[in-house]
């Protein structure tokens, strides 16, 4: 494929002001601040997002700092190559949220010249339809439930994850249960330490509707999800412990799904090599999302065809999201474009 001219990368911080406090286990944030990377060739303009994760490491400041890194490597020889891309970035050590938007922006390009280029690149068909995504309830008073349900009407979702930690989760679910007939899915967040409180908390869950449960222990307890995974009631997502390349193997013995996010896994082919290889060794799979705009939703929606489960809720966190690619109705989001540039 020929470019009509010489692309020119440009970035800026974007600062998402958030609807409501976003509690999780172990931070909480009312704003959140994201890298808008863009590919300009001739008159149109190419995005991609980067949502830096505090749990890897990643700031706003790191890839700033990589950006400029970045910018002074790259060259268009790579055009042609997104090998060459990827070896780029892999040699300059970028933060994995940094190379899905690096990687993203270039990929929307190439979606834009050859209709065919998603396909060859991920092995996955470009899923266009629209998707049912559960809505998360981020660490309550569990007194307050029953207005955050009814002030953001999430009864019309078929799903909804509840975040919690390990003092509060009985709470967070009987409360969400009394006020939620559906579904309901645990998001803990590597709260948990001891396998057998846990356990114990599990036997009342499973009389609440709850689906599964996400990453209870931090990613290096092995040896304790090796304890729960035959005993537990529901099924157990890895969360935290699925970032580029994971050793899906080596899961099998401690978890029975995956959540794929595509600012871990750093580009669209290794989010579609996750998903792929999960599915061959009997995992159930999900696609998730940091908090971002609706241009990251969109990409999730884009690979999501294959997942058991979608979680791309991150959109709904932010006040006045700016791009509005992706809309939401009766909890299922539609792609509102299929333009692959702004």
């Amino acid at each position: 494929m020929k470019s009509i001219s010489t692309p020119v990368w440009t970035a800026e911080i974007l600062e998402l002001p958030l609807r409501y406090s976003w509690n999780i286990s172990r931070n909480s944030s009312t704003v959140k601040y994201n890298l808008i990377v863009r590919i300009q060739i001739g008159n149109d303009l190419y995005y991609g997002e980067a949502a830096p994760n505090v749990r890897y490491g990643e700031t706003i400041e790191l890839l700033s700092a990589q950006w400029e890194h970045f910018l002074k490597a790259v060259d268009d020889r790579w055009w042609d190559d997104a090998d060459q891309l990827h070896r780029v970035m892999e040699e300059l050590n970028l933060a994995y949220a940094l190379r899905f938007g690096i990687e993203s922006a270039y990929v929307h390009a190439r979606m834009d010249k050859d209709s065919t280029f998603f396909k060859q690149y991920t092995g996955l068909d470009l899923h266009t339809h629209a998707v049912a995504t559960s809505y998360t309830i981020p660490i309550l008073d569990p007194g307050k439930i029953q207005e955050f349900i009814t002030s953001h009407d999430l009864t019309r979702f078929e799903s909804l994850k509840i975040k919690t930690n390990s003092d509060n989760q009985e709470d967070m679910i009987k409360w969400t249960a009394k006020y939620y007939a559906g579904p309901l899915r645990i998001d803990a967040n590597e709260a948990w330490t001891n396998p057998d409180d846990l356990l114990r908390n599990l036997e009342f869950c499973k009389k609440n509707r709850i689906e599964f449960i996400e990453q209870p222990f931090p990613s290096d307890y092995q040896e304790e999800y090796k304890y729960l995974k035959p005993i537990s009631p529901m099924p157990v997502f890895a969360d935290e412990s699925v970032t580029h390349h994971p050793q899906l193997e080596e899961f099998q013995k401690l978890f029975h799904g995956i959540n794929m996010k595509l600012m871990k896994a750093g580009s669209y082919r290794e989010g579609a090599h996750i998903l792929l290889n999960a599915k061959r060794l009997g995992f159930k799979t999900m696609v998730g999302c940091m908090v971002e705009t609706t241009l990251g939703i969109r990409s999730g929606v884009w690979i999501s065809g294959i997942a058991d489960y979608v979680d791309l809720d991150g959109c709904f966190v932010i006040d006045n999201e700016r791009f509005n690619l992706v809309s939401e109705n009766r909890g299922r989001l539609f792609i509102n474009s299929r333009k692959f540039f702004l």
